[in-house]
């Protein structure tokens, strides 16, 4: 019978997570605000018309 070695400390440790987490929470709020924006012009456009809006 041979004895194997069994290492308290590995390779790859455990990670919390709060990479992930902010990259998360990064493009969630990313994508808000491109909505929020698209929402805002598409009434804006409604109400003013794309004649306002366009520098001439």
């Amino acid at each position: 019978m041979e004895l194997e070695s069994i290492s308290t400390t590995s390779n790859n440790p455990p990670q919390n997570g709060v990479g992930k987490k902010f990259l998360i929470i990064s493009i969630s709020l990313t994508v808000l605000l491109n909505l929020s924006v698209g929402i805002w012009f598409y009434i804006y456009v409604q109400q003013n018309g794309l004649d306002k809006f366009l520098i001439k």
